[in-house]
């Protein structure tokens, strides 16, 4: 067994793009191994900002040989009559390499055709590497990828050099005019030479000896460790942005830890004011005092060695002040004037293109949430904080320091709202009307965060399906996907009971009262179906993380429903409760026997007078005594009693089936005991479309 390694050197990558990149090499590398039957035992992928590297572990010497069947012509024109083979069966053998004798006759679907039987040798292994790292690089995707000086391959960066190793033996390939070989390249400042690599065994300690950690999993201990240390040495409490350690894994080859410093004058800013400017600009990692209070000191992850450690630092506090300089300046400009005042220049702002202005949004806001306040039944204090801050949640946008800091939005404006003497109520809404932000985000803890974040994730769904910007394939623009996943989540979490097919319907009425445009009901009908079809796959995406029944899931969407998400989730929890009791088959046997029958039959009003033998009377006696009960256990949402139920119809649905042909000659007789079937058949589908259940 050998050892391989391919590195593809380049200039530096974005840093999220790199984990990325390294999940679809080894996929496309494994794929292609197992294509050309080549054994191996481990593929090993690391990445940095000049490099994408990949490993294979124990790998054969050479492919696999099988055995092929060649079909070649017609029995009838390879052989005469007396079993001479002709001209056709002497050709064929010769390009197969195989004697006339060995040559088989079979039959086919066409007739007889004569097949050689053919080993096929194993290429070797480095032969097969080349051919597969060629087309790899060639096939790796990215976001955005570029072409440079006069090449034609598409790549993330400009490819610089390739190292491809087989044991000692160079795996040769081109690509535009590269060729691959034993050279790499050490850390670009601290030793940019090259170096030659004899053996993939030598690959990653060789490079470490020229400043380069190209095992990422060594990076990021390493750098974790020094922030620990630099924390525990100035008594600081350890809180690290594990997003932020993440990227600047990838950002960096040989890291460094250094301790910075800044004028405590800058502390009065708000904390994250700080660090925004510090995580997400200067990818730099704040020093915390407490979990809510920073020490004026910051962690830098340098791309060198300690002895530049003093000028490294010295820059980056240069660098930290300036920026800081700016955002105090903005703090203190946004000051002279109260959040109130800044909603009039919302008028000036466009919304979207076609979706009026910031103004027109503030409107729909206002009433979206007065409405889902009146919906949830809230108090008169809960609709008088939630219309305040529906009012004020978007002026923070015309103010310089988002103007600058975009990511700040919702956090000056329950900043400003404090300052503007607003309840803190208010304040804490127009923040949390943002949240989640991203997957793992907080979700809102206050009744007016809850609403008024429902409200403007409603709008800008609405808004995209109006102006059918629907997401596609991977393409989402307008993030419509975290938008309803961060709805659906808030719902779930405090259990709102809420119709969305009203709150929807309510949201395109808010546009229709502030965007200029007709939408007659016909548009109106499809922009709601389309939406609730996109928030169905959604909550079903959600239910299938939680390792919830594809089945169970698509029977309970099928009923139709308001939108309501709360009671899907019941439905859902009562049928998994159910499921596993002996009667649950009992139950579902009946309700497909009764469907498969009346399934594609038209509504027909049923007479009790046609009602001939005694089964379909009994049936239709059980039928009126358990459907007002029904009725009620749905109105209550007590859907396991519905189920409970239904199992005492299987008994009436057994006789039934046993006792009367339905399909009788006489067509009233037979479309009276169909429509019977049809009522027996909705009630088993009130909680959910049972015939969707596998049993």
């Amino acid at each position: 067994m050998s050892e391989v390694v391919l590195e593809i050197g380049t200039e530096e990558i974005p840093a999220l793009y790199i984990e990325d990149a390294l999940k679809e090499l080894e996929r496309l590398v494994k794929v292609s191994l197992e294509e050309v039957r080549l054994p191996y035992k481990e593929i090993v992928t690391y990445g940095s900002p000049r490099r994408l590297a990949l490993f294979i572990y124990g790998i054969s010497d050479k492919q696999e040989d099988i055995f092929q069947k060649i079909k070649g012509p017609a029995y009838a024109m390879a052989y005469e009559n007396d079993l001479k083979p002709k001209t056709p069966a002497i050709k064929f053998a010769e390009s197969q390499g195989v004697r006339v004798e060995d040559l088989v006759v079979e039959n086919t679907e066409k007739g007889k055709y004569i097949f050689a039987w053919k080993l096929e040798r194993g290429k070797s292994s480095p032969e097969l590497l080349a051919q597969i790292f060629s087309k790899v690089i060639n096939d790796l995707s990215f976001p955005k990828s570029m072409r440079w000086e006069d090449k034609k391959c598409k790549f993330i960066r400009p490819i610089r050099w390739i190292l491809a190793l087989y044991n000692e033996e160079i795996i040769k390939f081109s690509i535009e005019g590269l060729t691959s070989g034993n050279e790499t390249y050490g850390h670009r400042l601290l030793a940019p030479g090259k170096i030659e690599i004899s053996l993939p065994q030598e690959y990653l300690a060789e490079l470490k000896r020229k400043y380069v950690i190209v095992d990422q999993e060594i990076r990021e201990k390493r750098i974790r460790k020094q922030i620990r240390q630099i924390i525990k040495e100035v008594k600081g409490r350890e809180i690290i942005n594990e997003r932020q350690l993440k990227e600047v894994v990838y950002l960096v080859e040989y890291p460094t830890a250094i301790l910075g410093t800044y004028h405590p004058d800058y502390l009065k800013l708000p904390v994250e004011v700080l660090t925004t400017v510090m995580e997400k600009h200067q990818k730099y990692f704040p020093v915390y005092k407490n979990k809510d209070t920073l020490l004026p000191l910051f962690i830098v992850i340098s791309n060198s060695s300690k002895r530049y450690s003093s000028i490294i630092k010295k820059g980056n506090e240069n660098v930290l002040k300036a920026r800081l300089e700016d955002a105090k300046f903005f703090y203190q400009e946004d000051q002279k004037t109260s959040l109130e005042e800044k909603v009039a220049k919302l008028r000036k702002v466009v919304f979207r293109e076609n979706w009026g202005s910031l103004e027109d949004k503030t409107r729909r806001l206002e009433l979206l949430s007065s409405y889902l306040a009146d919906a949830l039944g809230e108090e008169q204090k809960v609709r008088d904080e939630v219309l305040r801050a529906a009012h004020l949640c978007k002026a923070d946008l015309v103010t310089e320091m988002v103007k600058e800091f975009p990511e700040l939005q919702g956090v000056m404006g329950r900043e400003y709202a404090l300052l503007s003497k607003e309840k803190k109520e208010v304040a804490e809404a127009i923040f949390e009307h943002y949240l989640p932000r991203f997957a793992e985000d907080l979700l809102p803890k206050t009744k007016s965060g809850m609403i008024l974040g429902i409200a403007d994730k409603v709008d800008n769904i609405t808004g995209c399906f109006l102006m059918n910007l629907v997401p596609t394939g991977s393409q989402d623009p307008y993030g419509l996907r975290r938008q309803f996943r961060g709805m659906i989540s808030i719902i779930f979490k405090n259990k709102l009971p809420l119709s969305l097919k009203e709150v929807f319907q309510k949201s395109l009425n808010g546009y229709k009262e502030t965007v200029s445009g007709e939408f007659t009901e016909r548009e109106e009908g499809e922009i709601i179906a389309q939406i609730f079809s996109f928030l169905k796959q959604r909550v079903k995406n959600i239910f299938l993380e939680e390792g919830i029944r594809y089945d169970i899931i698509n029977a309970v969407l099928k009923v139709e429903n308001n939108g309501d998400l709360v009671d899907i989730k019941n439905r859902i929890k009562a049928i998994e409760e159910f499921y596993n009791e002996p009667s649950f088959r009992k139950v579902i046997n009946s309700s497909n026997r009764v469907s498969n029958l009346s399934k594609n039959s038209p509504g027909i009003d049923l007479k009790e007078s046609l009602l001939k033998e005694k089964a379909e009377f009994n049936l239709y006696q059980q039928y009126n005594g358990i459907h007002p009960r029904i009725k009620k256990y749905v109105d209550q949402r007590k859907y396991k009693k519905v189920l409970k139920l239904l199992e005492s119809l299987g008994e009436p649905i057994d006789e039934f089936f046993d006792q009367v042909l339905v399909m009788d000659k006489d067509p009233e007789i037979r479309n009276n005991r169909i429509a019977l079937l049809k009522k027996i058949g909705a009630l088993f589908n009130q909680v959910a479309d049972l015939s969707e259940i596998v049993l």
